[in-house]
C-alpha cells in the first residue's frame, strides 16, 4: 500500500467511524448486549483512546487524554485525532513507513502499526454493528475508501 493509499483509508475510516457517534442515540450511549460487554459509549471511548494512543507510534506525537464523558466529546476527541493524524501522514515521507519502531508487544514498522490500527477499529465497529441491530438502528454503509 503506498502512503497515498493509506491516508485515503484513513480518511475513509474517519467519515464512517463518525457515523457510528452519529447514528446511535446518546439516551443508548449506556446500552449493553449483556452484562460483561461493554456499552456502546465504553466502545466509542475504547476506540478513540486505543487510536490516540498508538498513533505515537506512527506519527511520534502523543494526544492528551481525552474526556469523553458524552457523545459530542467523544466525536470531538475522535475528530481531533484523525484530523492530526491524516494531516500527519500526509507530511510524512514515504520511506517513514519502513522505519521499525519499538512498541510494547514487539518491534515492527511504522506502516503495520497504522495497519494493526486499521483492524482494531474495524473490529470494535463490527461489534457497535450487533448493537445498532439490537436497538433497532440501521447501520451506517459501508465505507472503505
Amino acid at each position: 500500500m503506498t502512503q497515498g493509499e493509506l491516508i485515503k483509508k484513513w480518511k475513509g475510516n474517519r467519515r464512517f467511524t463518525l457515523k457510528f457517534v452519529d447514528i446511535f442515540p446518546e439516551e443508548d450511549f449506556e446500552f449493553k448486549p449483556t452484562p460483561e460487554m461493554k456499552s456502546y459509549k465504553s466502545q466509542l471511548s475504547h476506540i478513540t483512546s486505543w487510536l490516540r494512543t498508538h498513533s505515537r507510534f506512527v506519527i511520534d506525537e502523543t494526544f492528551e487524554k481525552a474526556k469523553m464523558t458524552s457523545r459530542d466529546l467523544i466525536r470531538l476527541a475522535l475528530e481531533d485525532f484523525f484530523d492530526t493524524f491524516i494531516e500527519r501522514l500526509e507530511k510524512m515521507d514515504e520511506s517513514q513507513f519502513g522505519e521499525i519502531v519499538d512498541v510494547w508487544y514487539g518491534k515492527t514498522t511504522r506502516y503495520q502499526i497504522a495497519n494493526i490500527m486499521d483492524n482494531h477499529l474495524s473490529h470494535h465497529r463490527g461489534q457497535m454493528i450487533v448493537y445498532l441491530r439490537l436497538k433497532n438502528h440501521k447501520p451506517p454503509s459501508y465505507i472503505g475508501w
